[in-house]
């Protein structure tokens, strides 16, 4: 490989460098509530990095984007989700193997770079087949497609592309099933990761959530609730292009098979996700009960909001609802989804059509095995598409603390992090009382 580091891409193994958290005693007790803290221990081991460092820098701060890429790398499944707040916990103790930090899109992992792993030809493949290389194909090619089929057009986001192209790979036996996401009956316009095996089920989850579901983090769970054979599962992973990026990064350095299912991955264009509670209240500020809401789009700019018979009970500018956004939302300038297989998205092509950008080799093979269910075009002019891309950019470098840099090195190590982060608007903040009791009870 063009690019192997000698562990994960956060290169420790040769850090010397001491920090704040690597000092010559014991951590000060009940500083920042580590469960390690709590217990008569030795001085950290030089080169590691803990859950309590990412929770402090990413969790805490209210930098999390909710991938769930943190819950995926752990190798000892001493991160759990928080069903309350939809965001990373510590559920036993943490072994400071580094793997969280190192794959986090928000700390050790340079993002930008994972989205260059398909443009290098030493790229291996993470399996024997070449359906899971994910290398460049001949070229990348924007479409725009609609479903040929009457119910999912209507049914799906902006002509229901996606849901077709999942339910035909189903249907040809391509893929196993399809994470997508869907929304919790419990509580409206929040979402939850959905495993979907066939047309119908998939058809129940059309159309856009626009909050997390941390489904990255959810994938071994959703199988073992499944009748899906676990031998070799083969599974679409859908998610926004942040989900990606950690499932890319996840593949790429193949760390005990916890990206193996996923065969195919297909990024949802996106600017920002919201918090659900925050968005909620952000509604009922315009004057919309939220629990009347059915469907949220987004399109030039303003949310809209209907009900379940499509009355529009809300049209407003998006920017209205920054203060719901996921803060760590800013960070990304990344909105196309350059890591994925193809992304979808609806800026670019006419009304109930979706653009679909297909870039990689299996990627180009889903396209094909689809295309007798969609109505599709080639898109020669992408200018709105690389307008919205082009600002997204903007905001990143705007908003990044650290420098933003395409050709660096993929991983960022926790010192170089605080280097650039300390003293800034998105420095870390210490654990608060509530999780350090929660992590005494878990651990």
């Amino acid at each position: 490989m063009s690019e192997q580091p000698s562990r994960v891409p956060t290169e420790r193994a040769t850090d010397t460098t001491s920090s704040e958290n690597e000092t010559d005693g014991p951590r000060t007790s009940g500083v920042g509530g580590d469960p390690r803290e709590l217990a008569d221990v030795t001085p950290d081991p030089g080169g590691k990095t803990w859950f309590r460092d990412l929770d402090e820098a990413v969790i805490e701060s209210d930098r999390c984007i909710q991938c769930g890429t943190c819950v995926a790398a752990c190798p000892s499944d001493s991160i759990g989700i928080d069903e309350t707040t939809g965001r990373p916990t510590l559920v036993r103790m943490c072994t400071g193997c580094s793997r969280c930090w190192d794959f986090c899109p928000r700390s050790g992992l340079r993002y930008e770079r994972v989205l260059e792993f398909g443009e290098e030809p030493e790229v291996e493949a993470s399996a024997t087949d070449d359906s899971r290389a994910g290398t460049v194909g001949a070229q990348e090619t924007t479409y725009a497609a609609r479903a040929r089929d009457t119910a999912t057009n209507d049914a799906g986001q902006d002509g229901g592309a996606v849901t077709t192209l999942l339910a035909e790979l189903l249907e040809a036996g391509e893929i196993d099933g399809a994470i997508v996401a869907g929304e919790r009956e419990d509580e409206p316009l929040r979402g939850k990761a959905v495993l979907a095996t066939s047309r119908e089920e998939l058809l129940a989850t059309a159309g856009s959530v626009y909050s997390q579901t941390m489904q990255l983090g959810r994938i071994h769970d959703l199988l073992e609730a499944s009748d899906i054979d676990k031998r070799d599962p083969q599974l679409a992973l859908v998610g926004t292009p942040c989900v990606i990026e950690g499932a890319a990064a996840l593949e790429r350095y193949d760390w005990d098979g916890e990206t193996d299912p996923i065969a195919l991955t297909v990024a949802l264009m996106c600017t920002r996700s919201f918090e659900h509670e925050r968005l909620r209240s952000s509604i009922a500020d315009c004057g919309v009960d939220p629990a009347a809401v059915e469907k949220l789009d987004v399109s030039d700019g303003v949310l809209y909001a209907s009900d379940d018979d499509g009355e529009t009970l809300l049209e407003e500018a998006i920017d209205t609802f920054d203060t719901a956004a996921l803060r760590g939302c800013a960070e990304c300038a990344d909105f196309v989804g350059g890591a994925a297989d193809i992304s979808a998205g609806s800026v670019g092509s006419d009304e109930s059509f979706t653009t679909m950008v297909v870039r990689t080799d299996r990627g180009e093979r889903a396209w094909e095995i689809a295309s007798s269910g969609l109505e599709t075009a080639v898109l020669e002019e992408t200018d709105a598409l690389d307008k919205i891309a082009d600002w997204n950019r903007r905001r990143a470098r705007e908003t990044l603390p650290r420098e933003f840099d395409p050709e660096g090195s993929v991983g960022i190590t926790y010192e170089d992090h605080r280097a650039a982060y300390d003293g800034t608007d998105r420095d870390l903040e210490p654990l608060n009382p509530a999780r350090v009791h929660q992590y005494e009870e878990w651990c």
